[in-house]
């Protein structure tokens, strides 16, 4: 069973639709939030979720090793529940209409959940697709849905720095549900990453 460590609870447990999370690297956070993604196909009808990465190889590990093997791995009275109907590299599809997709961009999409990882990186090394995510991708996503962004740090410029920097500013009390509320993950944090 999927058991949440100290990072992963502060994302999975705070009910604020829209998330930027500023965080070291080997926490869990894509693993976590693609199990939510999975819980939010298996118990809803009809909805679409999906994760962008910053590499085609890298969309494709997450939908095999988290995705792929968390439903897989599915305790089998529940796993009998739900049939799928698609499951490709890129996709899972469940009869009940709901489907989870990964890529390096979603924008022919209408998403109720968008998980973007290492959005720093894609902006650093690949500025047109991180305007492409900005352009077309976020848009997918209706106000009130989820939109959860996270990555480590790369420098300061580039679309993910510039949406920390504003979410910082905001006043966390009073968020809108169209203000990015950010999370901040260091290492240091985490207690096996200490010595003595």
């Amino acid at each position: 069973p999927f058991k949440p460590n100290w990072a992963q609870e502060q994302i999975l447990f705070d009910p604020h639709p829209l998330k930027i999370i500023l965080k070291a690297r080997q926490l869990g956070m894509t693993t976590a939030i693609c199990i939510d993604q999975l819980d939010q196909i298996l118990w809803n009808r009809n909805r679409q979720c999906g994760t962008i990465a910053h590499t085609l190889s890298d969309a494709e590990d997450i939908f095999k090793d988290k995705l792929k093997f968390s439903f897989d791995n599915l305790d089998v009275r529940i796993r009998g529940a739900f049939k799928l109907i698609g499951d490709s590299a890129k996709e899972l599809a469940l009869s009940n209409g709901s489907v989870i997709r990964v890529g390096t961009s979603l924008r022919s999409s209408t998403l109720q959940s968008l998980h973007i990882t290492e959005f720093g990186k894609v902006c650093a090394k690949y500025p047109e697709r991180a305007r492409e995510i900005i352009t077309g991708s976020l848009n997918t996503v209706h106000v009130g849905q989820k939109i959860t962004i996270e990555s480590t740090a790369e420098g300061k410029e580039g679309y993910f720095y510039e949406m920390c920097k504003t979410a910082l500013q905001k006043d966390r009390s009073n968020l809108s549900p169209v203000d990015f509320k950010i999370y901040f993950i260091p290492w240091w944090k985490h207690p096996s990453y200490t010595l003595d």
